[in-house]
This record gives structure tokens, sequence and C-alpha cells, in this order.
């Protein structure tokens, strides 16, 4: 989980990774949806698959001061983050790991229980399946 970066929300005691390119349109609305799941931590991973800009913007996020605020800014207000630049290995081992357990779409969502959705999905169907992974333990 070192290779993403985490927003939390409420007590943050719900637990997803997802794994998002910042130029994916159906990543943008289950981000918009996602504002409404409380009580959750989402491990973003950035994953640059769809255009050849896909890495310069999975980059300036990566490298922001302040990723959360920049990933929220890019996918929720269509504000364009600045340039910046540091190390983006991290983002190399995302690709690699994707690649690994045959991700070919984002979003992609992984419940702790290690259910994965492939595609957006409601406020409402996170909600369901992350009652069903507490319920299961």
């Amino acid at each position: 989980m070192a290779d993403a970066f985490t927003i939390v929300r409420g007590n943050g005691k719900r637990k997803i990774a997802v794994f998002e390119d910042p130029n994916c349109g159906y990543c943008k609305r289950f981000e918009k949806d996602l504002q409404n799941v409380d009580n959750v931590t989402v491990y973003l991973y950035l994953y640059p698959i769809l255009s050849p800009d896909s890495a310069e913007k999975s980059r300036n996020i990566w490298c922001a001061k302040d990723r959360v605020k920049e990933w929220e800014d890019h996918m929720l207000r269509e504000k364009v983050t600045p340039a910046a630049s540091c190390d983006t290995a991290a983002i190399q081992r995302n690709l690699a790991l994707g690649k690994k357990h045959k991700i070919t779409g984002t979003p992609t969502i992984i419940f702790q229980d290690g259910t994965r959705v492939p595609g957006a999905i409601s406020a409402q169907e996170v909600e369901k399946r992350l009652a069903t992974v507490v319920s299961a333990k």
C-alpha cells in the first residue's frame, strides 16, 4: 500500500483499494459517488493506462504536496494539476501490479475480502458491498 495514497473519510474503519486513471470518465463519476460513502479508507493507486497524457497527469498528482487535494481537484472539480516532478517509481510499480492481477480497466475496486469490481458502481452498491465484507468477518 506504499504505492497508493490514502483518502480517509469519517473513522476510516472500512477499507477499499481502487485503481484509477486521471483521464477516466467512469472514475470521475465513481469519485463523485464515493463522496457519499462515509467511514471508509480509500487506497488509491494511480493507474495511467488510457492515454499518453495519463502518465503526465498521474505524475503531477503523485508529486503534488497534497495528493488527495490535487486528485479531488482534478477528478471532482476539473482543475488542471500543476506540473510537478519527483520519483514516480510507485506509478511504475502500480502498472506492474495491475498487469500481474489482470486489471485492464479503470476504475477497478477491490474490497477487503478480495472481491473485485471492474467499473464504476454507485455509492449504494459500495455501501452494500462494504456491509457484506464487515458482516462476513
